[in-house]
């Protein structure tokens, strides 16, 4: 009779459920094609002209071809030119050309065949004067030298005329699909299996002549490595003087077991530690805690621990150190910690109150219910018990303390003078090292080797990704799809990148989404779309734990310190299914708020 009744609760909550999710979702359908209409007729700012970024190439198809951009004030000041003039060559020819031909990324086109380039629409016109077959002269500047480049336009025949039509994306796209579908599947260890397709994309790129090994050490970014290593050495001192734990206890027992002031303290703590801190290494300290409260007050953890997981998203994106995909996106757009802390903060601070208040309203507020002063009490006087045996050493904490806001500090003051994040993130990290050289080899032990390796790995397919020319084809896609409109095409890339991000990871979809952005030329005009594809950053690490960067370190956490089956008990764990039935609500709702703050952004002067 009570498993009948149960059953009929359950029932009537389901049925309560499916009555009040589909006024919400037509609500959200509603609130997106408003902001969309809001953007595309009061917004007055559109898109560089589509003549900004130009494919050049030789008469009778692409036996040669360039994507080229005109040389202006500030590209001839980056490239240390005497003056404007020429093209730059964004991407390389495929294929026989790439090997016979040396002209690289990055290269200033001045002249061809002894004729001064004035734009990229003349280097198209010049270049279609030339047919396979023929002789031509290129005079380019590289590095601040002026060569001479003359070669024999190719004549693809049989494979080559075919891998200059799309053998080169159709491999590289099949490399990038195996290799995350067996990370999104968990097939091997995440290091393990982007090293495999890193390796697979060179052998690729080298045999079809797209990708050659130079090529594949300019697509390692070492400023973002740079960052993370640097403030892990903060995390990991931290974590050895057991501060976190410390700190979380005495949170608890202030708040006297209140159980929900305790899980909104934990989540607001989380996002503010992970704005400072690699939010991974918060992740790692937060979860055990919560388990151990939880089970200590009788509480179930999984909603709690989602809760912390997107809110250490939330909270590690209002800064550029506190999430990899904002160390990339900060070092590869030159943006400022200060940037970050106006642009990022407003939203991230209203979204994440929105999100905590979605939890309260549907799962937090009832765990009131469930009460045993006895049980709660005695666990209570355990931890004030474990805190006061606790002996930390304070005078290495305030050192610590002291070294990292003087970082944050310089993060903020040194952008001035031209001094970027990573080396004011190494420079910290090793003066602290310094300071405590007692414990240095110990920290030096802790940093993670094997997560840099699954960086250089992912930079690697990402850059075979670029010179095969898949991205370029990505970037005209939403161009085209945006028709023109500067908030549309940030919104379209906003979504995507959510979608992207919820599947791929946080970290590797920001890796593959910034050459897209270079590619379509739209980022040397603003930094909206990097605020874009940050917010859509957030949004995908909410909808799946696959998206957050530190979804499956929290399930395997979970899934040693509260299994789902124990002691004859079956229970929820934290699973793909837990997480976004919670998280992809979160999801729409971030998605929403973003798009309105854009087109905000986009109106402002």
């Amino acid at each position: 009779m009570a498993l009948n009744n149960k059953s009929r609760t359950m029932a009537v909550k389901m049925r309560n459920s499916r009555a009040t999710g589909f006024p919400l979702l037509e609500t959200s359908i509603a609130v997106v094609v408003l902001v969309i209409l809001t953007a595309l007729f009061f917004n007055t700012k559109n898109m560089p002209p589509q003549g900004a970024s130009r494919v050049a190439q030789t008469a009778g198809g692409s036996a040669l071809e360039f994507d080229v951009v005109t040389v202006n004030p500030i590209i001839a000041k980056d490239f240390n030119l005497p003056y404007a003039a020429g093209v730059l060559v964004n991407s390389t020819p495929t294929g026989a050309s790439r090997r016979l031909i040396d002209i690289q990324r990055g290269d200033v086109i001045l002249k061809y065949n002894n004729v001064d380039v004035q734009s990229a629409n003349h280097f198209a016109y010049l270049m279609s004067t030339s047919k396979p077959g023929d002789n031509v002269i290129f005079i380019v500047s590289r590095n601040g030298q002026t060569l001479t480049v003359a070669a024999k336009i190719p004549v693809e025949t049989g494979f080559g005329a075919l891998d200059a039509n799309g053998v080169n994306v159709f491999v590289s796209l099949v490399i990038i699909i195996v290799t995350f579908a067996a990370l999104f599947l968990n097939l091997f260890n995440r290091t393990v299996c982007v090293t495999l397709g890193a390796v697979l994309m060179l052998i690729a790129g080298t045999a079809l002549g797209f990708y050659n090994q130079s090529e594949a050490f300019d697509a390692i970014h070492m400023s973002p490595i740079f960052v993370l290593v640097g403030m892990s050495v903060f995390s990991i001192f931290l974590e050895d003087l057991k501060f976190f734990e410390y700190f979380s206890k005495r949170m608890v027992l202030t708040m006297k077991g209140d159980k929900v002031k305790i899980i909104l303290t934990l989540c607001i703590l989380t996002a503010v530690a992970s704005a400072f801190m690699n939010n991974i290494s918060i992740i790692l300290i937060v979860i055990p805690i919560t388990i151990y409260v939880a089970k200590g007050l009788s509480f179930d953890p999984i909603p709690v621990v989602i809760s912390e997981v997107i809110s250490s998203a939330v909270g590690g994106n209002m800064t550029p150190i506190g999430d990899f995909s904002n160390m990339l996106i900060a070092t590869s757009a030159g943006l400022t910690f200060v940037d970050f802390l106006l642009v990022m903060v407003p939203i991230c601070a209203i979204c994440l109150g929105i999100f905590l208040w979605y939890m309260w309203y549907f799962e937090f507020r009832h765990i009131r219910q469930a009460k045993s002063s006895t049980t709660e009490k005695a666990f209570l006087k355990k931890i004030a018990d474990d805190v006061e045996e606790m002996d930390l050493d304070w005078p290495a904490i305030k050192r610590v303390l002291y070294v990292l806001g003087s970082v944050i500090a310089a993060f903020i003051i040194l952008p001035f003078f031209k001094v970027r994040l990573a080396p004011i993130a190494l420079g910290g990290g090793f003066i602290l090292l310094a300071i405590e050289n007692q414990k240095a080899k110990n920290v030096i032990k802790k940093i993670s080797l094997t997560d840099i390796l699954f960086f250089i790995a992912l930079f690697l397919i990402v850059g075979g990704a670029l010179y095969s020319g898949l991205l370029k084809i990505i970037s005209d896609v939403l161009t085209s799809m945006a028709m023109g409109n500067q908030v549309l095409y940030l919104i379209l890339l906003m979504w995507t990148m959510a979608v992207f991000t919820s599947f791929m990871n946080a970290g590797p979809a920001t890796a593959f989404f910034i050459p897209i952005i270079m590619s379509s030329g739209y980022a040397d005009f603003t930094d909206l779309v990097w605020w874009a594809l940050n917010l859509g950053s957030i949004a995908g690490s909410c909808a799946c734990i696959s998206g957050a960067s530190a979804g499956i370190i929290s399930q395997t956490l979970v899934e040693d310190l509260y299994p789902a089956r124990s002691e004859g008990q079956v229970r929820e764990g934290l699973t793909f299914s837990s997480y976004s039935r919670r998280g992809i609500p979160a999801a729409i709702m971030f998605l929403i708020m973003s798009s309105i703050y854009i087109v905000i952004l986009s109106m402002l002067p």
